[in-house]
Formats: structure tokens, sequence, C-alpha cells
């Protein structure tokens, strides 16, 4: 759901954004700006482990 709203910039800033995605893209680009800044990924660690072979394993008469 979108919702129309008037924001003020500076025109440095408008005419950055206006370069960088065009001028009917400015709003969009805005949105993705926001977005990013107010909905932070959560890290995960999901991934992070080094990956291992199978002469790493051990049979369980090992152990005793």
């Amino acid at each position: 759901m979108y919702v129309r709203t008037a924001i003020e910039l500076r025109d440095e800033i408008y005419q950055a954004l206006k370069k960088e995605a065009g001028e009917k893209g400015v709003s969009e680009k805005i949105n993705e700006i926001l977005y990013n800044a107010l909905f932070k990924k959560e890290k995960s660690l999901f991934g992070t482990m080094e990956k291992t072979d199978i002469s790493d394993l051990r049979d369980h008469e090992d152990r005793i």
C-alpha cells in the first residue's frame, strides 16, 4: 500500500536522485533508501561454519 505525501528535499539531493533514478524513479529510490535505513536485516550465522568432509567423522567405536 502506498500513501501520497509531500516532502521537502534540498536541491542538490533532488538532482542527485533524479540523476541516479531518473525523473520517474525518484519516489521508488526514496522508498528504497528509507526502507534500507529503517528496516535493517538482522545478521544470521547461517552458512558461517566451515565446510567439513568425511575424513573428519568418527565411528561410535572410536569413543570406547
